[in-house]
């Protein structure tokens, strides 16, 4: 596996971390607002669309975004160098997002098992079987063959589910139920593949498209009117709406990068990393960081003035050794500093309503944080085996904790004893969190190292 794939593979597994992380800490043990999501401050955890700012709560899904496109290039390049048309690969884009959108309506769906009236252990035990019906539908083996028999059996079982769901714990299932994370990624992937696919030789093309989607934004935000004549997408909503294409300005950015890094990868394979591409990797880390600081306490002009300063010396330790790790630093500070400007512009930066200042923002935050895991990389070979195994196999890791690991947790009494102590205790509120995300790695690394990936 090429160093390149191993970078987006360890940053994918980064965000896997801290978004099962996120979801399972102690909502009640008096936990400081800058460990929730932005808009949903502590202690009501009410969303609030008013409150400005953002946490790393907020970086998991454009991470995941961000990685999606960086990853574009790795999916298709070869396929259409070995001679795959472009209508071949479209379709593969499209059976993806449909594999997407039903995972994301199945998902939507087996939510609400925790809502019925069944004793605690039956919807345990149905979440469990649910999980394997999912594993059976969605896994991917070498033998296609093999493959092919095992997802047309699970799709059979899932069918099956569907109706005991309904005629048996009473739900009442229904296509707008879905998990939106993954809707939007079905359509992000699919369009930013579409993207991809056709600037692929035209990096200036790309350029210019992403601008025009940063266009459509600014116009739909700032003056609305303007697009009044964009029809309404109202009837086919549960599975598309234009507000999921906001989210292109990651992804497109991100396939951006992801054709940095496969040049590197088949260009500079080399690569000497020196203590001034070091310190450079750890100044940006730092301009990360300094974002969540200077965004959540409102510190605007500290936190620009800040964050120039050390895109200015990073520029001057990098400059004359310009490599991968240099040209995704300046890719990743632009972005940032833009992003920073669009803040007060945009009444400040918010996650949900989601606005430019956060789109930008976090596309340069994302990219420097993978300034940092290159050089760790390059320098000392640091294969981050646990988060690279999350990040291969994310739709596997993103359902283990609700419908297998959590179920079981829930039933052995475990689940109930975490709540009980974590109320009130920062400490047990983040070992509450961090049992559960252990467990999802440990799952998912397992089947990782077993080859068994699930379709995404």
């Amino acid at each position: 596996m090429n160093k390149r794939i191993i970078t987006i593979d360890i940053l994918r597994g980064i965000t896997i971390f801290a978004m099962i992380l996120c979801a399972n800490i102690g909502y009640q043990s008096d936990l400081p607002a800058w460990m929730f999501h932005g808009q949903t401050p502590p202690p009501t955890y009410a969303f609030n669309p008013d409150v400005p700012g953002i946490t790393w709560v907020d970086l998991v899904f454009p991470f995941f975004l961000f990685t999606m496109g960086a990853a574009f290039p790795l999916a298709m390049r070869k396929r259409l160098e070995n001679g795959a048309s472009r209508w071949s690969v479209t379709g593969s884009l499209f059976k993806r997002w449909l594999t997407l959108t039903i995972f994301a309506i199945v998902l939507g769906n087996a939510y609400m098992i925790g809502s019925c009236t069944q004793p605690a252990w039956i919807k345990g035990m149905f979440s469990i079987v649910l999980w394997g019906v999912m594993f059976l539908s969605l896994v991917r083996v070498k033998d296609e063959k093999k493959t092919k028999l095992l997802n047309n059996i699970g799709m059979f079982l899932l069918v099956a589910m569907a109706v005991l769901a309904t005629d048996w714990l009473g739900l009442k299932l229904s296509r707008w139920n879905s998990d939106i994370i993954i809707m939007i990624l079905a359509n992000v992937a699919f369009f930013g593949g579409l993207i991809w696919m056709f600037t692929k030789d035209n990096l200036r093309l790309r350029w210019l498209v992403l601008l025009f989607i940063i266009a459509l934004k600014a116009l739909s935000s700032y003056t609305p009117q303007v697009l009044a004549w964009v029809p309404s997408m109202d009837s086919i909503g549960w599975f598309f709406n234009w507000g999921f294409l906001q989210y292109l300005v990651i992804a497109v950015a991100g396939s951006i990068a992801g054709d940095m890094l496969q040049k590197h990868s088949r260009t500079e394979s080399n690569t000497e990393i020196d203590r001034y591409h070091i310190v450079a990797g750890i100044i940006a880390l730092a301009a990360m960081l300094v974002q969540l600081w200077g965004l959540f306490t409102r510190q605007i002009l500290a936190d620009f003035i800040i964050s120039a300063v050390l895109g200015a010396a990073f520029v001057v330790l990098t400059w004359r050794r310009r490599n991968i790790v240099s040209r995704l630093g300046y890719f990743g500070f632009a972005f940032m500093l833009v992003g920073i400007i669009f803040d007060p512009i945009d009444g400040g930066i918010t996650k949900d309503y989601c606005n430019l200042a956060y789109l930008l923002t976090t596309t340069g935050m994302t990219a420097l944080t993978g300034a940092f895991v290159l050089v760790l990389e390059l320098k000392w070979d640091i294969k981050g085996r646990g988060l690279s195994g999350c990040g291969q196999n994310p739709m596997l890791a993103y359902g283990v904790t609700n419908f297998f690991t959590g179920p079981i947790l829930a039933m052995l009494g475990i689940g109930a004893w975490l709540d009980t102590i974590s109320l009130g205790s920062p400490f047990w509120g983040i070992i509450r969190g961090l049992v559960y995300t252990l467990l999802m790695v440990a799952v998912t690394c397992f089947f990782t190292k077993k080859k068994l990936f699930w379709r995404s």
